[in-house]
């Protein structure tokens, strides 16, 4: 007979991602997981085959419900005319509410870009998707506040928003200020596209 999993998946995986967050998969020992999740070694080899198993759950998790809804504020037709500014403020906002939290741990996803992120395929397929996504949910979101932009100038545009954006969540671990500098920064190149292309219209 199959054995019954016991346990509440989705809270496992909130606080397995903790412990991966604070200490990255290599410094994490299967014990750091059992304190974090209140499972014992079998219930975690036997809900995800092994520390990897769950590593990829949890990153995926962290896709799912953190990445992607925020990539969703690009596309927002609450925000068709600015979403990309839209986009950026609740991104400041969540840098700034980890650091008043003592938190600054960074984005999980590009934390592991910087560590297993260039030798493990399957995570660099995973980390090279999500800037894909990032960068042209920018570019759309920038071609439908301002029509008039040819496909290869949005994602001009979008490439350089894109990349103060990671830049700003490297940062965020290390250092708050610059990073909220960074996507202000951002912010501010936006709204000058904005103001040269109602110039030129």
């Amino acid at each position: 007979m199959a054995r019954v999993q016991e346990f509440d998946t989705s809270k496992a995986l909130s606080d397995a991602r903790g412990i991966f967050w604070e200490k990255g998969f290599d410094a994490t020992s299967i014990a750091d997981l059992e304190a974090a999740t209140g499972l014992g070694r079998s219930s975690i080899y036997h809900g995800f085959g092994s520390k990897r198993g769950l590593f990829d759950a949890v990153i995926q998790d962290y896709m799912d419900r953190v990445l992607r809804p925020r990539l969703g504020l690009l596309s927002d037709p609450e925000h068709r005319a600015d979403a990309t500014s839209w986009y950026l403020s609740s991104l400041s906002s969540a840098v700034a509410q980890a650091a008043a939290q003592s938190k600054n741990r960074g984005c999980l996803l590009l934390n592991t870009a910087a560590g297993l992120g260039g030798s493990d395929e399957p995570l660099r397929i995973l980390i090279d998707g999500y800037q894909l996504e990032l960068r042209d949910g920018v570019a759309a979101a920038l071609r439908v506040a301002n029509p008039q932009l040819t496909e290869s100038q949005a994602l001009a545009r979008a490439r350089i928003i894109a990349g103060l954006t990671v830049s700003a969540l490297m940062m965020s671990r290390v250092n708050v200020a610059e990073a909220l500098a960074t996507l202000e920064s951002a912010a501010e190149q936006v709204q000058l596209w904005q103001q040269a292309d109602n110039v030129d219209r």
